[in-house]
């Protein structure tokens, strides 16, 4: 009864106006704030990558460090006479390896032939190992394998007197040492906690919470070590890194606010406002509909504040933009930083290899064999280097490429690619088939660049001592569209790593012991998205891997251009 005269006293038209009213406000208000609520999310985990690529960074080096180390013991460890070699195990600091304990060079029997702490601390000096089951277990490994690997968490000797409190769980890797027979071994004992901690100190890395797990090849992860303040928010990220034959992630939060309080808060307030003046607004209008008095004047003022607030919401939707303009802008100046800084590291890194080369050429007569190592390692990696700066170039402009659709014969472009890679091949040349591909719609040059990497990939990642059997197929997948294959009889992908392998720097842990820099898929990926299609893997029955990604028909015939007979491969 109560709500039947209220309707009577504003009208059907005043109740019929106050709805379209708050339904036209607080859309527009949710709008507004989705927008800019958006733009926060998007500045924030732009902010959160920066940070994760910053603690990578520090790992990387720092393994990338032991490993160099290892090589030059083992290197030195491998050459007589053994009188040598204590002044180079002397030789290490700290400094140089974050959270290393002890460096121990034993022969074959466990006799131990050279030791040096280097935190500083004095145990007791020891003259053969007494391996315990996981150091023992680590060494059968290695020199079965015949590589460096990493033994299992455990704690040190030295600090089990320690309070429970204060065991930091520690590892061992361990390198076997090779000459004409098997030698004996190089062990670091290594504190996971000072590793962490040390290397991303050393690298400035600030505001971030990280937790370092590293899973066994048994499948369980296990948490080693944790580093930073108190995490703010739920937002993370995984960094995960290969190094001695185990996966390692680092789990990385921030410990500060991503964005600034002005941005965090523009949503909300918006919103608020928003509400607030809708609110008011329809409250005016019943007022006015039920005072039947100064309809015409009071209407007038009404539609007068429905613009104001129409104004004001307009407001926000141009803030909105606003952000969302700063943050391509921002995407667009780490592209601009990532594509001059590798413009500018060309030149020096160039002239770094050239100058190795000559002066391997020219002066290595009158060099030492560490000193000719030495530079021999400087020109490895700098040309790893010059790879990983193209590899970033690459990866960064793809997006901004002009991209130029034609007709495109899909068999000749690979057989132009299969021929151009079998030429850079000396010695037992890869078996490659291509079959019978069809004209496809594409930017030839870039489709050209996908078919190049995948088949670099499928040469690559072989067993040692076995020759890549790779064929280049196709298959209709929808109305329109084509499915390219290249499959091999490679190592494989695990079937955890098949969708993470397309994610820049990521690396499979098999994929630990072949050259590469983490950004091929990853920019294969990004050409195939700009044509519309879809990059994956699968399984190949029998072994391997097929690679495959999808691009449009042509409907029209490609024009003819050189032909290319399989003979020319052979």
């Amino acid at each position: 009864m109560n709500f039947t005269r209220g309707l009577e006293a504003i009208g059907r038209r005043g109740a019929a106006l106050a709805a379209v009213t708050l339904v036209l406000g607080l859309g527009t208000g949710a709008a507004a704030a989705s927008g800019l609520a958006a733009a926060e999310d998007d500045a924030a985990s732009a902010a959160l990558t920066m940070r994760t690529i910053s603690v990578r960074s520090a790992l990387d080096t720092t393994f990338q460090r032991y490993a160099d180390t290892l090589h030059t013991l083992v290197a030195a460890a491998a050459t007589p006479p053994a009188a040598g070699l204590s002044p180079v195990v002397s030789r290490i600091v700290g400094d140089r390896l974050p959270g290393a304990h002890q460096v121990v060079v034993v022969d074959a029997a466990g006799t131990i032939l050279a030791q040096h702490t280097v935190d500083g601390s004095t145990p007791p000096p020891r003259r053969t190992l007494n391996p315990g089951p996981d150091l023992a277990g680590a060494l059968a490994l290695a020199r079965v394998h015949g590589r460096l690997v990493a033994g299992p968490a455990h704690v040190l000797p030295a600090d089990r007197d320690l309070p429970p409190a204060q065991h930091a769980l520690a590892f061992d890797l361990v390198a076997p040492v090779y000459g004409t027979t098997f030698q004996g071994w190089v062990v670091v004992a290594v504190r996971a906690p000072e590793l962490l901690q040390q290397s991303l100190r050393a690298a400035g890395v600030t505001g971030v919470a990280t937790v370092l797990t590293v899973t066994a090849p048994d499948g369980v992860a296990r948490e080693v070590s944790r580093w930073g303040g108190d995490p703010h928010g739920a937002r993370h990220a995984i960094v995960d890194l290969a190094f001695a034959g185990l996966s390692w992630q680092v789990s990385v939060r921030p410990v500060t606010a991503l964005v600034g309080p002005e941005l965090s808060a523009a949503a909300p307030l918006t919103m608020l406002g928003t509400t607030v003046l809708t609110l008011a607004l329809a409250a005016s209008i019943l007022a006015v509909e039920a005072g039947r008095r100064g309809a015409a004047a009071r209407t007038r003022d009404d539609v007068a504040d429905r613009g104001v607030l129409l104004d004001r919401a307009r407001a926000a939707e141009e803030a909105a933009a606003v952000a969302a303009e700063a943050l391509r802008e921002r995407e667009a100046e780490l592209r601009g930083f990532a594509t001059a800084a590798g413009e500018r590291l060309h030149t020096p890194l160039h002239s770094i290899a050239g100058f190795t080369d000559l002066l391997l050429e020219d002066a290595a007569p009158r060099l030492d064999p560490e000193s000719q190592d030495f530079l021999q390692r400087i020109g490895h990696n700098t040309r790893r280097m010059l790879t990983l700066v193209d590899e970033l170039l690459a990866y960064s402009s793809a997006p901004d490429a002009a991209l130029k659709l034609e007709a495109v014969d899909a068999t000749t472009l690979a057989l132009e690619v299969v021929a151009d890679r079998l030429d850079r091949i000396d010695g037992r040349r890869p078996g490659i088939e291509v079959g019978d591909l069809p004209a496809v719609l594409a930017d030839a040059g870039l489709l050209g660049e996908v078919l190049g990497r995948l088949v670099d990939n499928a040469v690559r990642f072989v067993r040692q001592g076995s020759v890549a059997r790779i064929a280049v197929d196709a298959h209709e997948h929808a109305p329109g569209w084509w499915r390219i294959e290249v499959a091999d009889r490679g190592i494989g992908v695990p079937e955890e790593e098949r969708d993470r392998i397309f994610a820049p720097f990521h690396r499979a842990a098999a994929a630990e012991a072949y050259p590469g820099a983490g950004l091929g898929l990853a920019l294969c990926r990004r050409i195939v998205a700009r044509h519309g299609g879809e990059l994956g893997v699968t399984p190949n029955p029998g072994g391997g891997s097929i690679f495959w990604f999808t691009v449009a028909a042509s409907p029209v015939a490609p024009d003819p251009g050189t032909e290319l007979l399989a003979a020319d491969l052979a």
